[in-house]
């Protein structure tokens, strides 16, 4: 009870402070509560960055680098927009439309591979066989902004175990 209010805390002082500025000094804080593994937890973590393009009216989106088929709006939006595939991508990332971002495991999953050099590295996915490394965006160089190591594996871990909306 005490860590789902101070993570509620956290992220209503981060939503504050995004239009104030400062925000990734109070997104750090939140990162650093840590997780319990739900969707819940990973929604009020590192998924609250990803706002910044991925949700209704985003300051970052852009037309012609933003996937747009994410929506990280709400915690529903976003549950539901990662249970769907890619849309929108152009040049050499196009050939992952239509890939699912949750895959059967974190290793076959388009999300994980975006934040995770190792898995996009070896991501192979029969289905869309022009969707590999070389084609797969380092969502980490594009934002300046890695996952923290905890929260990749509580991603990985959620999504190996069916990715529940918990």
């Amino acid at each position: 009870m005490k860590r789902t209010v101070r993570i509620l805390a956290l992220v209503t002082s981060a939503g504050l402070a995004a239009a104030c500025g400062g925000a990734d000094e109070l997104l750090d804080a939140v990162e650093g509560v840590g997780g319990d593994g739900t969707f819940t937890s990973l929604y009020a973590g590192h998924f609250q960055r990803c706002k910044a393009c991925h949700a209704d009216g985003a300051l970052g989106f852009n037309p012609d680098k933003t996937e747009r088929t994410l929506d990280f709006t709400t915690q529903e939006s976003a549950y539901t927009s990662l249970h769907g595939t890619a849309s929108g991508l152009t040049g050499n990332q196009a050939p992952c439309n239509g890939v699912r971002f949750l895959g059967a495991t974190a290793g076959e999953s388009l999300i994980v591979a975006v934040m995770d050099e190792d898995v996009r590295a070896a991501y192979d996915n029969p289905a869309a066989p022009d969707c590999n490394a070389d084609t797969i965006t380092d969502v980490n160089v594009l934002t300046g902004v890695s996952a923290p190591a905890g929260w990749l594996a509580d991603l990985k871990a959620w999504i190996d175990a069916g990715a529940p909306n918990d």
